[in-house]
């Protein structure tokens, strides 16, 4: 962890790099867009699903928890359809998503399978977010699947939503579950490099922006609209999604999928794309720097366990965060 300490040493002095941020995030998710699983919007790129879950088995053996959300059933199903050029009504895309959700969840099984391990669907619309009873139902659901093991495939339920419960696209989705989740990094793997001043198709002065603070109004500004033809979240999405995340504290990666092992290289705290930080998350890790055994004026110092849990607690709902430490003598 990078320490930039200027004076007297404080807690709030303890500021982590970006780069030691993505190495201590132990809990992932991940959104992968609709223009990294299919072939120009028109079928399942088998080889490019098979890259991205050899590279989350291998976050999985390194002890992170990954949660995926993964776009490319409406795509799938228009092209099992025979519709892949087609303009869809409502109910059309409907059709299409429940017979592409089969498509996708087969085709992630399969691969699944041959490493050893296996998945679980799990479909949500607005109402599992609105709810308390069924909030707690869906962490519960992805907590159970990661305890056995099973990798969480996670969707909007398209087949049945409805303007009044429908979440739109899945960079909105990512950053719900996040929350209903308490995760610590959102990935949103997309065609584009990440976030730029101005459009880059459009001027090629552009400057990516490779670090920022979720919830910066000028952000907003900088993002346009759809990166492509597939999918149907844009840059301006991502940004409010990191925003939203925020909240409980999830920092967001918005990067190139198309980048070779874009995902491994990120756990490694390279700096690719661009990410924005979370206060929350921040001081969760000035927190935890200072949990450890201390010297303060000679004297052993540590966070009482209980304290710690309360100071937890208190954070999650308040952007204050207090601190309470008692001293420990001869190892006690």
């Amino acid at each position: 962890m990078t320490m930039n300490i200027v004076g007297k040493t404080s807690m709030h002095s303890v500021v982590p790099s970006r780069s030691a941020l993505q190495k201590r995030a132990r809990r992932w998710v991940i959104k992968i867009g609709s223009s990294l699983l299919t072939q120009d919007g028109q079928r399942l790129d088998l080889s490019a699903m098979q890259n991205f879950v050899q590279q989350i088995l291998q976050l999985r053996a390194e002890g992170i928890e990954v949660v995926l959300v993964s776009s490319g059933s409406v795509s799938a199903g228009k092209c099992h359809l025979g519709w892949a050029q087609k303009t869809t009504t409502a109910e059309e895309r409907q059709a299409a998503a429940s017979v592409g959700q089969s498509a996708l969840i087969h085709a992630y099984e399969n691969l699944l399978a041959e490493e050893g391990t296996h998945c679980g669907q799990v479909l949500l619309t607005r109402d599992n977010f609105r709810d308390r009873k069924r909030l707690k139902k869906t962490r519960s659901a992805i907590e159970m699947l990661l305890k056995m093991q099973v990798l969480p495939i996670i969707n909007e339920n398209d087949a049945i939503a409805d303007p009044d419960n429908a979440l739109g696209n899945n960079d909105h989705l990512a950053a719900l579950v996040s929350n209903v989740w308490h995760a610590d990094l959102m990935v949103l793997l997309t065609d584009q490099l990440g976030l730029f001043t101005v459009d880059p198709r459009a001027r090629p002065d552009a400057e990516m922006i490779t670090e920022g603070m979720a919830g910066d109004p000028r952000h907003e500004r900088m993002a346009g609209g759809s990166g492509g033809t597939v999918g149907t979240g844009g840059m301006l999405t991502k940004i409010h999604a990191a925003t939203h995340a925020a909240r409980s504290g999830a920092a967001t990666l918005i990067a190139d999928g198309r980048i070779p092992d874009v995902l491994l290289r990120l756990r490694q705290g390279e700096l690719l794309g661009t990410f924005l930080r979370s206060k929350k998350f921040d001081r969760k890790l000035r927190r935890d720097a200072w949990t450890g055994l201390q010297i303060i004026n000679g004297q052993q110092r540590i966070i009482h366990p209980m304290l710690r849990i309360k100071n937890e607690v208190v954070a999650f709902y308040s952007e204050t965060l207090p601190f309470t430490a008692i001293p420990i003598f001869n190892g006690q």
